[in-house]
């Protein structure tokens, strides 16, 4: 999956985590200042997106995701992770 379908992916459940509607979702966003995800939302994007794509997000690297280009990295490195693990 490239970053532009990823983010597709992460666009979706943060409309449905938080019922709002976004136009797009610029990298350098700001999780809590642009996009005003408390830490309610912020756990249950985090849980959508562990259940989505079958991958854990540790609670001391969810501390360094600040913005939606951190997320996506973050997403790419679990998910080629995940994808080496059932090469092996």
């Amino acid at each position: 999956m490239n970053r532009t379908e990823l983010a597709g992916v992460v666009l979706d459940l943060l409309e449905k985590e938080t019922g709002e509607t976004y136009r797009d979702l610029a990298e350098t966003a700001s999780l809590r200042e642009d996009l005003n995800l408390d830490s309610l939302d912020m756990a249950g994007l985090v849980l959508h997106i562990e259940s989505h794509f079958g991958i854990q997000i540790e609670t001391e690297l969810l501390e360094s995701i600040d913005s939606v280009g951190r997320l996506l990295d973050v997403l790419q490195d679990k998910l080629a992770a995940k994808t080496v693990r059932r090469a092996a």
